[in-house]
């Protein structure tokens, strides 16, 4: 699969994490933000949280696109050993 690129922020690309969707110009796992998000974290406070490296705007978009159903990113399931 060549790279894909969703809105202004969203990119999946085979060569990076695996396929997963990820948040443009980083590595950082669309997922991780949800799930940071559901734990009650703000876009600016995550935002701060990966040192700027993705901004509130990008985290806002992730959230807006997935809570509409645009797109789907299932956090992988954690299991005790």
């Amino acid at each position: 699969m060549a790279r894909i690129e969703i809105g202004k922020y969203l990119a999946a690309d085979t060569r990076v994490c695996g396929g997963r969707l990820i948040l443009r110009g980083s590595r950082i796992l669309v997922s991780d933000v949800l799930e940071l998000t559901q734990a009650g974290y703000s876009p600016t406070a995550i935002s701060r949280q990966y040192r700027g490296i993705i901004s509130p705007d990008a985290v806002r978009e992730a959230v807006s696109l997935t809570s509409r159903g645009i797109v789907t990113e299932v956090g992988r399931k954690k299991t005790a050993a």
